[in-house]
């Protein structure tokens, strides 16, 4: 920018000349006042119109480096070394960014840790839940964490123990499922078991939404500044089970029930994928998931009006090794979120990283090292169209 408009050869526009010193009271009629990250400047007026600024990629601090204070460790300043988006004085949850987890009284199947049982919280499936009863803890715990009603940055909700598509809690979540059907099946004792599965899943789905969307309602009625959404959705289950039958793409079903929760996306401010990465796949399997994700996630946004923005979680570290990510990892990450459309990325830690000095001590080399280099390449660029030289 500075050597673009150095090589900028123009009249003068009054006896005043540029200068990098605090704009006058005078201001020339045809010069603007530019503050970039290394200089701040006069600038022709011209030359600033023939600039095209490239889309920005946001880039979110969603880490608790605050921990690592008790160890003699500050990050307060990652904002201004690497342009990232950051809460004040690095608090977890601040100005910026704010994520909830498990907010309210949502219905779950909780384990008890000495028994290792399922016990039900608020009815345990949503078509048993109390949603008046949610709404008011969940409003309470906003009043508590976020408790600045001008708040205007990011809000996250995080929950995880269902969701929303019946068919969608597979795995570790069959349990809704079986409690759903043992449900329908003490109401309706003579129902065949397909009776019993389609009422299961009418009614857990539609008391599913009404739990979700009050409570994306109610945040933005409590924080209307905020840019509110979900963590992890859309869904898409992209390069799982054997890796012979691993897939860029979500699969048509899952396209299919991601239309069938626009409701989600429509009430949403932000849409908030997650492409956490594992070690064991191969450099290039974990480019797929990425793509896929994102891909999926940038789909459902544009049927959204206006169109949402897409903020893509990703941990710095491998969900299955806990080690860092490699720098050809964040390399590669990064180029397919941006080809794939993705509008930044929010950057995840668990309290359980930042622990211990030890874990720390490492991470602040690995940001030195590996992490905070990337991000600085995510600089916004500008180009300059040829200027005729009018000097002659």
């Amino acid at each position: 920018l500075l050597q673009s408009f150095q090589q900028f050869r123009a009249k003068p526009a009054s006896s005043s000349s540029p200068s990098s010193s605090a704009p006058s009271k005078t201001t020339p009629t045809n010069m603007v006042y530019v503050s970039t990250r290394s200089a701040t400047l006069w600038m022709p007026l011209l030359l600033l119109q023939n600039l095209v600024t490239i889309k920005s990629f946001e880039v979110y601090w969603n880490i608790p480096t605050f921990m690592c204070n008790q160890f003699g460790f500050e990050f307060s300043s990652v904002n201004r070394t690497y342009s990232v988006v950051q809460n004040r004085n690095d608090t977890f949850r601040g100005n910026a960014v704010s994520i909830l987890y498990d907010p309210g009284k949502f219905p779950a199947l909780l384990e008890k840790p000495s028994t290792k049982t399922l016990y039900k919280r608020n009815g345990g499936v949503p078509q048993e839940g109390n949603l008046t009863e949610h709404l008011e803890i969940f409003e309470r715990h906003l009043d508590e964490l976020i408790p600045d009603r001008n708040f205007s940055g990011i809000g996250i909700i995080d929950f995880e123990s269902w969701r929303p598509i019946y068919r969608q809690n597979f795995g570790s979540l069959q349990p809704y499922k079986d409690l759903s059907v043992k449900i329908e099946r003490e109401r309706h004792p003579y129902w065949s078991g397909n009776h019993l599965e389609r009422e299961a899943t009418r009614r857990f789905e539609a008391t599913g939404r009404e739990f979700m969307e009050q409570t994306l309602l109610l945040a933005k009625q409590r924080r209307p500044q905020a840019a509110w959404g979900y963590y992890a959705f859309p869904y898409c289950f992209n390069m799982n089970g054997a890796a012979s039958t691993r897939s860029e793409n979500c699969s048509p079903e899952v396209q299919r029930e991601n239309n069938r929760i626009m409701w989600l996306f429509d009430g949403s401010d932000i849409i908030f994928p997650s492409v956490y990465l594992r070690e064991k796949l191969s450099p290039s399997e974990r480019e797929q998931l990425i793509r896929g994700r994102v891909r999926e996630a940038v789909r459902v946004a544009q049927r959204t009006k206006p169109r949402r923005k897409v903020l893509t979680y990703l941990r710095y570290v491998y969900t299955d090794s806990i080690q860092y990510l490699t720098e050809s990892d964040w390399i590669n990450a990064l180029a397919a979120m941006k080809s794939t459309g993705s509008d930044g990325i929010i950057l995840w830690g668990s309290s359980f990283d930042l622990n211990t000095r030890q874990k720390c001590t490492s991470f602040k080399a690995y940001l030195d090292s590996t992490l905070g280099p990337v991000l600085s390449t995510l600089q916004p660029r500008y180009i300059v169209k040829n200027i005729p030289d009018t000097s002659t």
